[in-house]
């Protein structure tokens, strides 16, 4: 099965123009939080900066994206990363696993009904005490008008029922893409731990 089109260009071109930007600011919030090792899963690895990151911060880190140019990048970029090629709803997830999973501008690909279905999957793969951090786009986002997958923000609360918010940032304002178009950007930035007695 075919992996989702990026909103705004090829695959191959999203992923050339993100080969110099820098690591999203998101992972300055994560780094007090990530353990001194143990294992990670990155959701839509892309050109693998965050995975880069994750291996120097001492895990283990298995990196999942669907696109080929991806795979190949990550396995020139980070070859200590296990590397799974798949799309999220087709892959295996592992029982209480991570100790850290990203999930960063990737869960919006899904439809609502396959975020339905995967978001137990992310949950039980984790760790009691692990942390999520990643984004879900906003009402207002440009590309949630197109047909991409947008919350409310109660929608996405109630999804960290189990979790204790560690980071939360709701940021809209009119931007641009990696390429440079102009875009109306509603993102909810969450970084969160999985409450032990939880489970």
């Amino acid at each position: 099965m075919p992996s989702r089109p990026n909103p705004v260009s090829t695959w191959s071109e999203y992923f050339a123009s993100m080969m110099d930007k820098p690591l999203h600011p998101i992972f300055r919030q994560l780094d007090p939080h990530l353990p001194a090792n143990g294992e990670a899963l990155e959701l839509g690895a892309g050109v693998g900066h965050g995975v880069v990151h994750l291996i120097g911060k001492g895990l283990a880190v298995t990196a999942v994206d669907a696109e080929p140019d991806a795979i190949r990048i990550l396995r020139e970029r980070a070859p200590a990363a296990t590397i799974v090629k798949g799309r999220f709803e087709e892959i295996d997830l592992p029982v209480d696993r991570y100790a850290v999973v990203v999930a960063g501008f990737s869960l919006f690909f899904l439809t609502a009904d396959e975020l339905k279905a995967f978001w137990p999957r992310i949950v039980g793969a984790m760790k009691p005490g692990g942390v999520f951090a990643g984004e879900f786009l906003g009402l207002n986002d440009d590309w949630v008008k197109v047909g991409y997958l947008g919350h409310s923000e109660p929608e996405v609360r109630q999804m960290f029922e189990r979790f204790e918010i560690l980071y939360w940032e709701e940021a809209e304002r009119d931007g641009m893409t990696s390429q440079g178009t102009s875009k109306h950007w509603h993102v909810y930035h969450v970084i969160a731990r999985l409450q032990p007695d939880t489970i």
